[in-house]
């Protein structure tokens, strides 16, 4: 198994427990959808991340290890915005359900691309201190265990 896969693995593993701790604890209905998203959002970011900055050279892991945290801990923020956006579309376009508290439609795609960025703000301030570290720490441990394989 490549570090890659690895590493947007464990990331989704993050993922999955905090939205299903969201689902859980959130005031209101419709939040167990992110208990899909945010595992998909942090694999596909932690993937293609890793795959993107390690592609050139492998040297000074730590420093693009750091940066490979930081970008998956935060653009998975935005991706799962989006990716549940388009899942309450597809819901309502099929069914009609997936509307909001007050019965309207989901944004539409295109409005989500600016919505989107507000409400990733709103959960890096809720969530993004465990994102973050975790996704940093879950670089450094892939690496660790690709080191120890090696040896």
């Amino acid at each position: 198994m490549s570090n890659a896969i690895k590493f947007g693995t464990l990331n989704s593993i993050v993922g999955l427990i905090l939205g299903i701790y969201i689902a859980y604890s959130a005031i209101g209905n419709g939040y167990w959808i992110l208990a899909i998203g945010a595992p998909i959002s942090a694999f596909v970011c932690g993937f293609h991340f890793w795959k993107l900055i390690f592609k050139k050279s492998t040297e000074k892991r730590n420093g693009k290890l750091i940066l490979i945290g930081l970008l998956t801990g935060t653009v998975s923020h935005y991706l799962c915005w989006i990716l549940l956006n388009i899942g309450m579309n597809i819901c309502y376009w099929t069914t009609g359900n997936c509307t909001g508290s007050l019965g309207d439609p989901p944004a539409q795609i295109w409005q989500m691309l600016i919505y989107g960025i507000v409400m990733t703000g709103g959960s890096l301030l809720f969530f993004g201190w465990i994102t973050i570290p975790s996704s940093i720490g879950i670089g450094f441990l892939v690496d660790r265990m690709n080191k120890k394989n090696v040896a």
